[in-house]
């Protein structure tokens, strides 16, 4: 078991995607992934300077949101 939300984008997006469309979809999934990570990166330090402590507070909001859809959504039986 990983303790970590990182392996998720990789494991969950190669379980759900029938076989013949699986590289298609990993493709998008890194995509999108890459692109919101570069968002995130490229916001980062102007939500820091502007809310201090609060960007750390939105950042545990969407980690709550996440933990909440895996919880319904994605439990493994």
């Amino acid at each position: 078991r990983a303790w970590s939300w990182g392996p998720l984008g990789w494991v969950i997006p190669g379980e759900i995607f029938p076989v013949d469309i699986r590289s298609a979809g990993q493709a998008m999934n890194v995509s999108i992934g890459l692109g919101l990570t570069f968002v995130q990166t490229q916001s980062f330090l102007a939500m820091l300077c502007r809310f201090r402590y609060g960007t750390f507070a939105y950042y545990a909001a969407w980690v709550a949101v996440m933990t909440a859809f895996i919880a319904v959504f994605l439990l493994e039986s």
